[in-house]
């Protein structure tokens, strides 16, 4: 404990101490109570000070209302040391955001799933330059999220990772082996280097014809009619079709040989959107 925490301590005690005294003291005179108030100021001293280091050590969990949780740069994700020695430049805008976020009050959950929508979004840029078994198991572990949280109905959540539109609260809605997946599968990205030169993308003809095979493939295994493919692909349509469709894709992509698959999900990455078109 350094000298401030330590100051900060002694007044608390010492307040406590007081308060302690005082009612004892009353306790005494108006109710007839036999306590030494002297035993009341030291027991008020002593819980003054533990209180103090509870709040400063950080030793009381969130949920009291009076007590702010801070949640520290280094540990608003599993992941911040890889990050803090990888990539300098997005720890601090994490740091920033967590920050930000702290000072305008946020919940510490929402500041964790900020901070994790930045990684998202790094996670997302780097894939077009991984290696093939990495790009490979990105999708998968997607894909298997995507079935869980079909499974569980929950087709919004579903949908919205499947189109890209997750914002980094999804960790609450897996199971933890998933979660752990998806950090396992995040720290190697971080620390992959990029080589002067880039995988190979699929070329785009080629990615498109692989692609309307794929969704060809989901509309048979789901029933959906391949005319509404287009309209669940731009996020107006049924979020349960949309979480279904493209699980199915995924499945039929993903069964092509690891790099073929590859190929074509850094194709798909690099701004393909729309693949049946």
């Amino acid at each position: 404990m350094d000298l401030a925490a330590l100051i900060i301590g002694a007044i608390s005690g010492g307040a406590a101490g007081v308060i302690g005294y005082l009612v004892a003291r009353a306790a005494e005179r108006f109710w007839g109570a036999r306590f030494s108030p002297y035993w009341g100021a030291g027991i008020g001293a002593a819980l003054g000070m533990l209180g103090s280091a509870a709040v400063i050590g950080g030793w009381i969990p969130s949920g009291f209302g009076w007590v702010e949780e801070r949640v520290a740069v280094d540990n608003v994700l599993p992941y911040m040391q890889v990050i803090k020695t990888h990539e300098p430049a997005l720890y601090e805008r994490i740091e920033t955001s967590v920050i930000r976020d702290q000072n305008d009050g946020i919940a510490p959950a929402q500041v964790r799933a900020n901070a994790k929508a930045l990684v998202v979004s790094y996670v997302a840029d780097k894939t077009t330059s991984l290696p093939d078994q990495l790009t490979y198991e990105l999708f998968a572990t997607t894909r298997d999220q995507l079935a869980y949280l079909a499974d569980r109905q929950d087709y919004q959540a579903c949908a919205d990772l499947a189109l890209g539109r997750s914002r980094g609260d999804l960790d609450s809605k897996l199971t933890p082996e998933l979660i752990e997946r998806g950090n396992n599968n995040t720290t190697r990205v971080i620390a992959a280097k990029i080589g002067q030169e880039a995988p190979q993308k699929m070329p785009a003809e080629e990615f498109t014809q692989l692609a309307a095979r794929s969704f060809a493939d989901a509309s048979q295994a789901t029933g959906i009619p391949a005319e509404e493919v287009d309209g669940l692909l731009g996020g107006s349509g049924d979020a349960a079709k949309t979480c279904k469709v493209m699980k199915a894709f995924f499945d039929s992509l993903l069964a092509q040989p690891v790099e073929v698959a590859a190929s074509a999900l850094r194709a798909m990455s690099s701004g393909e959107r729309s693949p049946t078109r």
